[in-house]
Formats: C-alpha cells, structure tokens, sequence
C-alpha cells in the first residue's frame, strides 16, 4: 500500500471543526438522570445524526430507552471487505458541585491549548475525533475495501444498555474489528479488566438508639463484611499478582447507604443497610470462584452475628477482554501510531470495563482502546483534553481505518 493513500485521508482531516464539535458536544449536557425530565442523551444523539446525514454518511437512530437513542453510522467502500468499527458513547457523568470547577462545566471553554468541560476527555473529544476521521476518509475519496462503522451508543457510564442494544439488534454482527475511542493517551490498550458488581444487604430490627438491645443493627455485619474484604483482595493479590498492562486486581466497597432506602436519623438503629461493591478483576482470576469466596464470607459473618440477615447479589458480570499483538486490529493501530507519532506504539491496558467488553465477550471481536486524554482526568473537576493530543488521536485514528482496509492488514 502507498503512503500516499493515508497522506490523502490525514490532509482532509478538519482540525478546526474537530476542535469546534467538541465544544459543541461539551456544551450539550448529556448527564442521565432518570428523576429529571430531559436529563439524557437525546440532544447529542440527534445533533450528531443530523451532522452525519449532511456529510453523506448513512444514519439509522435506534431507542434504547424514552429519550436515549444510539446513533450507527456507516461508509462504505468501493468493494466488498471488512468492516472496522469505531466506538465512542454519548453520556458523561455528573460534574459533581460546581463551585469545585473553575470554568463553566458545560462551556467548553478554550484555554491555553485545551477545551475544558464535562466530557472534553472523556469521551465526547474522542467521539469527536473519530467522527472526523471518518469523514475525513470519506471526503479524501481514497478507495478502500468494506465499510467503516461508527457505534455512538448511550449508558457507557452506567449499565451499558446501548452497546448491549446495539449488539442485540444484529449490528455487531457484521463486525470484524473494533477501536473503542476512550481516554488512553493514545497507547495502544489490548486489554482490558473485567468487572463484577454486587450488592450487600444486611436486615436487623428498627430500634432507639438509646435502647440498641431492643433491637438488631445491621450495621456491625456490614462493617465485619467490608472489614474482612481487605484480606480477600490481599489473597487474590497474593495468588494472582500484577497483569502486565492492567496492574493490580481490586475490591472495593462504594455505596455505602444506612438506611438502605429512605432517610436516616441518628438516633435510630436502621432496619436495612447496603453496600455496594466494584471489583476489579485480571485475566488470571477466576470471576466463579471469585464469587464462591465472597458468598462464603458473607455466611461466614451472617453466622458469626446470627441475628442479621444478609444477602449478596451480583448485579453485573463484565469478563476481562485480551487481544493478541498478532491480531489485524491491533498491527494496524500500531502501524498508524508509528506513521502519525514517528515512534514505536507503546501497549497498554485499560484499568475500567469499556462498551468494548461486551463486544468481546458476546461477539468474540477483536479489539483494541486507544484515544486522547490522561486516564486520571475522566470523572473529576476541571476535566480537559488536550488539542494536539486530540488531533493525533483523530490522525490515529483515520490511519487505522485506512491500514486495517487495505490489502496489508490481511
């Protein structure tokens, strides 16, 4: 394959109207609250379809839920071949209390290089930059083989309903390759770690808390139960050690709520408490047995108590995702980090589950993660992404899409 082709495609890539979608996308306030009318994703969603449809992409707009609609858009090659799908989620989370911020959250405020915002990194510049790539290979006219998919779906930061949608409704299907578009620092991620998460609930007797032998708290078996956790994280360490690219594998207590449900006040012993747990797993882990060990040191506490109920649920399952250095994807990726940066890729993996999970575990796609932003910076306040690093990304990105099409990713 010529360099020229992806020279074509790079001098077609609009970095003014990269820069200025993403801060348009950050300025749509794409937080899902299900308690407040209009709090979703619907706004974005239909911007960017409508974008696409004046750029000549083939839309299709599909509802996952009222007011949360995934966007599939498509280009298609001059002849039959693979299709490579580029991946990047519409929702944000909360930008928490905004007198921690010093810019507006949703202004997507230019300075000093960098557009700043709820999202700006995570990952509304990335879905940017992979929107662009696409059209810039489109305007290019570079003939290429198969089709290039772009999956904007809603509920990445929660469930991850809209991949599951997507991957329920047949699109995946057709899919031989993924990038998924997420704050990376653009290395090349091949991995990714699993997930489970659970809920704890331990049931006691309302009572005074002048008079606590009236009745039964059921704080003391969920403070045993989060306490005792440490040692079982310590022992999953012990035995399975640090993953090359994903570190360490992690239990971790967040949600802790007393009363489980409705209001607290301190001078009454609650009749229910909860407490969520976000465990973090590494190919090396056994996710069963895994949950075989923490359902025997909940009967281990439910019996040392003997008067509290407790019960522990595993709301979600999200396995580890491994893709082989070998694999199409993940030589083109690496090819255009070479071609767009000038130096070796440098191979990571990603610390959180991505959309890309599902697509693996449910559809065997290879895939590989990789965007701009620093992966500290998602989820805080004063979160940004720097331009140059958003720009490479596109350039990363478009690159990708050219090698993996061509003749030399076979």
């Amino acid at each position: 394959m010529s360099e020229t082709l992806w020279e074509r495609v790079l001098s077609c890539l609009d970095v003014n109207g990269l820069v200025d979608m993403t801060r348009e996308l950050v300025r749509i306030r794409s937080v899902f609250d299900p308690e407040t009318e209009g709090a979703n994703e619907e706004k974005v969603a239909l911007f960017l379809a409508s974008r696409l449809r004046e750029w000549g992409f083939s839309v299709a707009i599909e509802e996952v839920s009222p007011g949360r609609p995934n966007v599939i858009a498509t280009i298609a090659g001059n002849e039959p071949g693979k299709t490579i799908l580029f991946e990047g989620h519409t929702d944000v989370v909360t930008e928490g209390d905004p007198d921690e911020w010093e810019v507006d959250p949703f202004g997507g405020e230019l300075k000093e290089g960098r557009i700043y915002g709820r999202g700006a990194c995570d990952t509304k510049g990335n879905l940017a930059a992979m929107i662009f790539a696409a059209k810039a290979l489109k305007n290019s006219r570079v003939p290429f083989k198969g089709r290039v998919m772009l999956c904007i779906p809603v509920d990445e930061e929660g469930m991850m309903e809209g991949i599951k949608h997507f991957i329920r409704r047949g699109w995946a299907d057709s899919v031989d390759a993924a990038v998924i578009c997420e704050p990376q620092e653009n290395r090349i991620c091949i991995s990714q770690k699993g997930a489970l998460r659970a809920i704890l609930e331990t049931e006691g007797k309302m009572a005074h808390g002048a008079m606590p032998f009236s009745g039964v708290n059921p704080n003391w078996a969920m403070a045993e139960f989060i306490c005792a956790l440490r040692e079982v994280a310590g022992k999953e360490i012990r035995i399975h050690g640090e993953d090359e690219y994903l570190g360490l594998p992690s239990i971790t207590p967040t949600m802790v709520h007393s009363p489980s449900s409705g209001r607290g006040q301190l001078n009454v012993i609650p009749r229910q408490s909860l407490v969520g747990l976000d465990i973090r797993t590494i190919p090396a882990q056994d996710h069963q047995a895994l949950k075989e060990a923490l359902l025997s040191l909940k009967e281990e506490v439910a019996r040392k108590d003997g008067k509290v109920k407790m019960s522990l649920e595993f709301i979600e399952e999200r396995p580890c995702t491994k893709t082989e250095k070998n694999e199409p994807i993940v030589r083109a990726a690496s090819t255009a980090y070479q071609v767009v940066t000038g130096k070796h890729p440098v191979y990571d993996g990603v610390p959180g589950a991505t959309d890309g999970t599902f697509l693996y575990a449910w559809k065997g796609i290879p895939l590989v993660t990789t965007g701009a932003g620093k992966r500290d910076v998602p989820h805080q306040a004063n979160e940004y992404v720097d331009i140059d690093e958003l720009v490479e990304a596109a350039r990363i990105f478009a690159t990708t899409a050219v090698v993996y099409l061509s003749e030399e990713a076979e």
